[in-house]
């Protein structure tokens, strides 16, 4: 009779456990933690630009206990994207973020146009086991850095060591677009992540389609989709669904992540909130979307593409 009930019991959890619904993975692979008292953050203080009446909102620490999802959700873990917490010996971040406790994986910060050797040697400063990757800002009047001819054989080097390039730039432009698709294909190792969906606006849209036809070829190059707060502020959530639904076309889903900028998204949402309004656009594959495909691509134990 006793291993009847037992029995019984364990059937009623299996049960029950069944009729739960699974929780939701997320693999955030763009958030900024901040120390604002002890980095320079020279981008976040009031006085200086970007003059975004809402950054008084975020002018304080961020840690990875500020990333709250609510039940039937689960995060499997963040990429911290560089936030200038000192750019000069940005090496520092990387330093904090261990003290932390932080994980990982971290994506640091080198200047991708300058002299080879001195990029070597920026890598060599940035050695942690957090590090998965550089990024480097070329937005507005700082494309034309992506054009210049220090950055094919960088790209080269981040490729040898096994690192990624975050690249922050319009894909509306089509000379940006045709030179980072060019290095994208002269080093099929080097995995490119497109930040904030090429800074599309409804503005620039025709030229960012052809930006993306572009990178269709390149299996080695990926589209983050966040940054709806900075890129496009008064958009709503049928706007994001389009600029997703549209690099999905024409990239494939492997190739697109879900992603935050947490803590920026606060302008205009919560982090919940953000995550809620993904899962309700009934995307294609969304498991993968929010979480699969960065946690394969920003994964430190294969950093060798193709490995």
């Amino acid at each position: 009779m006793a291993i009847r009930r037992s029995n019984e019991a364990v059937a009623s959890l299996a049960a029950t456990l069944s009729a739960q619904p699974l929780a939701l993975p997320v693999f955030d692979p763009h958030v900024h933690f901040f120390a604002y008292a002890r980095g320079d953050y020279y981008w976040l203080k009031q006085q200086g630009p970007p003059f975004w009446p809402q950054k008084r909102f975020i002018q304080r620490d961020f840690s990875r206990a500020d990333l709250i999802l609510g039940d039937g959700w689960v995060i499997k873990g963040v990429a911290h994207i560089e936030a200038g917490f000192d750019n000069q010996h940005p090496g520092r971040e990387l330093s904090w973020l261990q003290e932390q406790d932080f994980q990982g994986p971290a994506i640091s910060y080198a200047a991708i146009d300058q002299a080879p050797e001195q990029f070597a040697v920026s890598l060599e400063l940035l050695k942690s086991p957090l590090l998965r990757g550089i990024r480097d800002i070329t937005e507005e009047s700082e494309g034309k850095r992506l054009l210049s001819p220090n950055v094919g054989q960088n790209l080269a080097h981040l490729a040898t060591q096994g690192l990624l390039f975050e690249a922050q730039f319009s894909l509306c432009e089509p000379e940006l677009a045709a030179a980072v698709v060019a290095h994208a294909k002269a080093n099929p190792r080097l995995n490119i992540v497109i930040n904030h969906a090429g800074l599309v606006t409804p503005d620039t849209w025709d030229a960012w389609v052809a930006g993306l036809i572009l990178c269709a070829a390149c299996d080695n190059i990926y589209l983050k989709c966040c940054g709806w707060e900075i890129t496009y502020p008064d958009g709503d959530v049928n706007w994001q669904q389009k600029v997703i639904r549209t690099a999905i076309s024409q990239l494939g889903y492997r190739r697109v992540m879900l992603a935050s900028n947490f803590p920026l998204c606060l302008f205009n949402t919560s982090y919940e909130e953000l995550w809620q309004d993904y899962q309700a656009m009934g995307l294609p594959h969304f498991s993968a979307l929010a979480c699969a495909n960065a946690q394969r691509l920003y994964s430190t134990e294969t950093q060798i593409p193709g490995a």
